[in-house]
C-alpha cells in the first residue's frame, strides 16, 4: 500500500519541486495539496500550470483535513509557521513531518531568537526534532517521525567539512565559506530585490555577517567535531535560477598532503550515493547538480599557507530543499534512501 503524503505551501518553489518529485516516486500517492493563502479549493492546473494535466486541487490549508489525508506531511512553510503546526499534526498517532522551515534545525530557543529576528514559542519541542542531513545524521532520522530539514548553504558547506571536522583538522576560527546561490533560494514572494531588473546581469552579497544559516552550521559542525568552530560565511544572489556552489577556505591544524584530504573525503562518502568527490582538477558546477539530489565537492591545498580550498555545489531545491525532504522521507518510513531520486540520466 502507498504512503499517503501531502505538501503544505506547495505552490513556493521548493513546494512545486517537491511535487515533482512525489508524482513520479513509486511508493507514495499525495494526496493533499494545501496553501494558507487559500480562501476556498483550486484545480492545481490553475495555480500552477506546470501541472496541468494532474487530477488535483490546492486546499485552504486545515489541520483535520491535512490529518484525516496523510500518513506524512511536508511543511514548506516561512519560519515562524511550522512551529505553531507541528505540535497539533503531532498529535495524531503515526503521524510523520518533514519540515523545510528553519523552525526546529537549532536545538538552541535563544540561538534561534538571535539568528531569526523572532521568539521561539514552542522552545521545548526543539529537541524531539532530527536535523535532516541523512549523510551525518542518519540513524537518529530513522527513529523519529520529525524531521528539520536543513537550509540549502548549510547542506552545501557542512557536506564539504564535516569530513574534516570529524578528523580534527578545522581550526576553532578562520573557516571563510563564500557562497553563491540563485534566486529561487530567496524565496518566490515578491520583493524588491529580487526584480528581475535588480538581480539580471547582476552578483551581490546579501546578510553579510548576520545570516540565519550560520548558528546552523556551526551547530552540527560542533555536533560531529566535538569543539566549537566560528565561521566567516558571506552569500550570494547570482542570475540564475537554481544551484548553489560553495567556495570554502579552511586553515588547517597539522600539515596533511593533499591526497590523504582526497582519501580522508573519498572514504567518508564511499558509501553515499548523493555524494560525489570529483576527479582531480575537476571542479564543482551547478549545472552538472541542477534537478539532481547529489552534491559534488573537490579540494584543492596550498601548500605554503597550509590552507585548503574546498568547493561543493548543489541544486539549491534538489539537495537543498525538495530532493534532501524526499531523502529523509524515505528514510522515515522505511524505503531505501535513492527511492525516486534517482534518475536513469544521474546513476
Amino acid at each position: 500500500m502507498k504512503l499517503s503524503v501531502g505538501i503544505v505551501g506547495v505552490t513556493g518553489y521548493a513546494g512545486q519541486e517537491l511535487l515533482r518529485l512525489l508524482l513520479a516516486h513509486p511508493h507514495v500517492c499525495v494526496s493533499y495539496l494545501a496553501s494558507r493563502r487559500l480562501q476556498e479549493s483550486t484545480p492545481l492546473g490553475e495555480r500552477l500550470p506546470a501541472f496541468a494535466n494532474e487530477e488535483l486541487e490546492i486546499h485552504p490549508f486545515r489541520v483535520k483535513e491535512a490529518l484525516d489525508r496523510t500518513d506524512l506531511l511536508f511543511l514548506a512553510l516561512p519560519p515562524g509557521v511550522a512551529m505553531e503546526l507541528a505540535p497539533q499534526l503531532l498529535r495524531k498517532e503515526g503521524q510523520k513531518i518533514v519540515d523545510l522551515s528553519g523552525d526546529f534545525r537549532l536545538s538552541s530557543a535563544g540561538v534561534f531568537a538571535k539568528a531569526y529576528g523572532m521568539p521561539h514559542r514552542k522552545p521545548a519541542l526543539l529537541r524531539e526534532a532530527a536535523y535532516g542531513l541523512p549523510e551525518l545524521n542518519r540513524e537518529r532520522i530513522q527513529k523519529v517521525r520529525w524531521v528539520a530539514n536543513p537550509g540549502c548553504y548549510p547542506t552545501a558547506a557542512l557536506l564539504a567539512l564535516s569530513p574534516l571536522a570529524e578528523a580534527g583538522l578545522l581550526k576553532p576560527v578562520g573557516t571563510v565559506i563564500d557562497a553563491k546561490s540563485g534566486i529561487t533560494g530567496a524565496g518566490r514572494s515578491a520583493k524588491e530585490e529580487t526584480l528581475f531588473s535588480e538581480l539580471n546581469e547582476n552578483l551581490r552579497a546579501y546578510k553579510v555577517g548576520g545570516h540565519q544559516h550560520v548558528p546552523e552550521m556551526e551547530q552540527e559542525l560542533r555536533r560531529v567535531g566535538r569543539k566549537n568552530v566560528r565561521l566567516l560565511f558571506v552569500p550570494h544572489l547570482v542570475p540564475m535560477d537554481r544551484g548553489i556552489h560553495a567556495t570554502i577556505y579552511a586553515p588547517l591544524t597539522r600539515r596533511v598532503p593533499e591526497k590523504k584530504l582526497r582519501s580522508l573525503l573519498i572514504q567518508r562518502y564511499q558509501n553515499e550515493p548523493f555524494i560525489r568527490i570529483l576527479p582531480e582538477g575537476v571542479w564543482p558546477q551547478t549545472k552538472a547538480v541542477t534537478g539532481t539530489n547529489f552534491c559534488d565537492i573537490n579540494l584543492r591545498l596550498d601548500p605554503v599557507s597550509n590552507q585548503l580550498v574546498i568547493l561543493s555545489a548543489i541544486d539549491n531545491l534538489g539537495k537543498g530543499a525538495a530532493g534532501q525532504a524526499v531523502q529523509n522521507m524515505n528514510l522515515l518510513c522505511g524505503s531505501a534512501e535513492t527511492t525516486g531520486l534517482l534518475s536513469e540520466a544521474g546513476r
